[in-house]
């Protein structure tokens, strides 16, 4: 797996990102191939697009889609970092997602799938993915940049409409399965994630 990180000089919506890295990865299905999942982040000043993607994508395309050349435009082979995750190790936390329940209203159907929208229930539900996929949540917030409602077309979906609730937790965390804690950095959490959710990623404690 590979992490990549391009300055951008504009913030297209969701759908328009995920083209943007459809193209630019390798393989036929381009950015859903190999389980792409990516999300904007401030950095500074200005905005980053960052993924984790099995192909190496093509920066020069990114930088002439939307992003800006810049020094700090990279990717980078993941693996390395991942083998040092341990059990029992405590990292700052970054996630976007789209943190959903699904409501079963009529016996014996699978029912409606809703986002949760007060901040308890949404973490409440980052709860129970953590300890699904190795990890217990120590600290965690909203951040302030929260993108909060995504409402677009999807032209490559056949026009329809994409409508979804992103919320950006920070927080601390520590591994309890690192097995399936990898897993999560490589794959991401939850729903959405063509659309800029679900990327999970983590950085040293500071002293």
């Amino acid at each position: 797996m590979n992490m990549t990180r391009v300055m951008l000089r504009r913030v297209p919506p969701p759908h328009i990102m995920h083209g943007v890295l459809s193209a630019a990865l390798p393989g036929k299905r381009g950015a859903d191939a190999g389980g792409c999942v990516w999300r904007v982040d401030k950095i500074g000043d200005g905005r980053a697009l960052i993924f984790v993607s099995a192909g190496i994508p093509d920066i020069l395309r990114i930088e002439a889609e939307t992003g800006i050349r810049d020094a700090r435009n990279k990717t980078l082979d993941y693996e390395p970092f991942l083998s040092k995750v341990a059990d029992g190790q405590l990292w700052n936390f970054r996630l976007c997602a789209n943190p959903v329940e699904r409501k079963i209203e009529v016996a014996g159907t699978r029912g409606k799938v809703r986002a949760l929208r007060l901040m308890p229930a949404q973490l409440a539900w980052l709860g129970r993915q953590a300890e699904k996929r190795g990890f217990s949540v120590k600290a965690c917030a909203v951040a302030d940049d929260d993108p909060k409602v995504f409402t677009g077309t999807d032209r490559s979906a056949d026009n329809n409409t994409v409508s979804f609730l992103a919320v950006t937790f920070e927080g601390i965390l520590t591994v309890t399965d690192a097995e399936r804690f990898r897993a999560a950095l490589r794959n991401g959490i939850g729903r959405e994630k063509a659309y800029g959710c679900g990327l999970l990623t983590i950085a040293r404690l500071r002293a």
